[in-house]
C-alpha cells in the first residue's frame, strides 16, 4: 500500500532515538501483535506527548487479509489525525483504451496497486457513473450500430441494457439520490435534452428541452439542485449552469473562456469541480457556491479533464496528457503538486475518472 499516494504522509528512515526527537514528526504509531487471540495493538502518539491519542485492538486471523487490515488502519490513523474520513476502502471506475483496440470500463483501488476490469460488453465502454450507495455503475456503451446505457453491480460482471424509444440516442447518464432513477443526455436529431429516466418503468420526464445542446447532468448530494452544460448563450461554447429544484430557476455559474464543461459536485455540495479550455488547454477549476468564486486547480502546456471528488472531498482524481497518452493524476483540493494514480504502461490510456461515493 503506497501510503504516499494520500499526500498525508512521509517514510522516515531514522533509529529510534533520532525519531523521537525529530521535529518533522507529528504523529507516529506502535504496533505491537499480542497472542491467544491474535490481536493487533495499536497506539497512536502526538509526538512529545506521554499519553496516546487514540489507541484500538484489531482481532488478526489466520488467513487475514493483510491489505484489508492495512487499509483499515490507514483510514483509522487519517480520522483520528486529520479529522476527516479516509479513502482506503474507495474506488475509482476509468476507461481504458490499449492503442487503438475498443475502450472498457476498469476498477482500481485508491492507491493505483489492484486494477480490474469491469465491463465486458462487445461494444466500445466510456463514461461511468458511480450510484450514490456505490453499489451499481452506469455507463455508455457503443457499436457499429447503436448507442447504449448499461447498467452493471459493482460486485458483479452481468450488465442491463436500458431501452429507449426510437429515435433516441443516449450520449451519457448520471445517479439520482433515490438509485430508482438517472439523468441522462438524449440526442434526437441533432438536439441534446436532458431527461429523467425512471428504470423501474423506463418512463421518461423531459427536465431541459431548449433549443440549445444540454448535457452533463449531475445530480447534487442533497438532490436538490442539478449542475449541467449548455451552449445556449453561444453555439458551440458551453457554460456551466445549476438549477434549483424547489424554486426552479436556473442560474449561470461560469462567463470566462469560451469552453467549460464536466461539473462535478463536491461530497458536501458547496462546490463544483470541472474543466475550462485555457489558453489551449483544459485546466481544472473549483466554483464555491457561496463565494461564487473560481479557484484555477491545474496549470501547464497539457490537457487536465474529467475531475472528480474523493468521497472526502480532500482530494480529486483526473486525467492529463502530460505525455503522448492521457493517464490518470490526483491534486488535492486545494491545488498544490499531482501524483500518478496508477503505474500502467504508456501505451495504455486512462480517461473520465469517477471516484465511488
Amino acid at each position: 500500500m503506497d501510503l504516499e499516494k494520500l499526500l498525508y504522509f512521509q517514510f522516515i528512515t531514522e533509529s529510534k532515538e533520532e525519531f523521537d526527537q525529530s521535529e518533522e514528526v507529528i504523529f507516529h504509531l506502535d504496533l505491537e501483535l499480542k497472542s491467544k487471540p491474535f490481536l493487533l495493538k495499536i497506539m497512536l502518539w502526538s509526538q512529545g506527548e506521554k499519553t496516546p491519542v487514540s489507541k484500538e485492538l484489531y482481532p488478526v486471523g489466520t488467513n487475514q487479509d493483510l491489505r484489508k487490515l492495512g487499509l483499515k488502519l490507514a483510514d483509522w490513523f487519517v480520522e483520528n489525525t486529520l479529522g476527516f474520513e479516509g479513502v482506503s476502502t474507495s474506488r475509482i471506475s476509468y476507461t481504458v483504451q490499449n492503442s487503438n483496440r475498443r475502450k472498457n470500463i476498469f476498477l482500481s483501488s485508491f492507491d493505483g496497486t489492484v486494477l480490474k476490469r469491469f465491463s465486458y460488453n462487445l461494444g466500445s465502454n466510456n463514461l461511468s457513473s458511480w450510484s450514490f450507495d456505490g453499489n451499481n455503475i452506469i455507463y455508455t456503451t457503443l457499436t457499429r450500430s447503436s448507442a447504449q446505457l448499461a447498467i452493471q453491480p459493482a460486485k458483479r460482471l452481468r450488465a442491463k441494457i436500458l431501452s429507449f424509444p426510437s429515435g433516441f440516442q443516449p450520449l451519457s447518464a448520471s445517479w439520482n439520490l433515490d438509485g430508482e432513477s438517472i439523468l441522462l443526455t438524449l440526442m434526437k436529431q441533432g438536439n441534446a435534452d436532458i431527461y429523467n429516466y425512471h428504470l423501474g418503468n423506463a418512463q421518461l420526464d423531459k427536465i431541459f428541452a431548449w433549443k440549445s445542446l444540454e448535457t452533463s447532468p449531475q445530480m447534487s448530494p442533497d438532490g436538490r439542485k442539478i449542475a449541467f452544460v449548455s451552449d445556449s448563450a453561444r453555439p458551440r461554447r458551453p457554460q456551466i449552469y445549476i438549477h434549483n429544484l424547489n424554486t426552479l430557476k436556473t442560474e449561470r455559474v461560469t462567463f470566462k473562456g469560451n469552453f467549460n464543461s464536466s461539473p462535478k459536485w463536491s461530497p458536501n455540495g458547496t462546490q463544483l469541480i470541472y474543466e475550462r479550455q485555457e489558453k489551449g488547454y483544459f485546466q481544472l477549476y473549483i466554483y464555491t457556491l457561496s463565494t461564487r468564486r473560481h479557484l484555477q486547480l491545474t496549470f501547464g502546456r497539457f490537457n487536465s479533464e474529467k475531475p472528480d471528488w474523493a468521497p472526502n472531498g480532500k482530494q480529486i482524481v483526473f486525467s492529463a496528457k502530460k505525455k503522448n497518452v492521457p493517464k490518470l493524476y490526483y491534486i488535492s483540493s486545494f491545488g498544490g503538486r499531482t501524483i500518478r494514480v496508477t503505474k500502467t504502461p504508456s501505451n495504455i490510456a486512462e480517461t473520465n475518472p469517477v471516484w465511488s461515493k
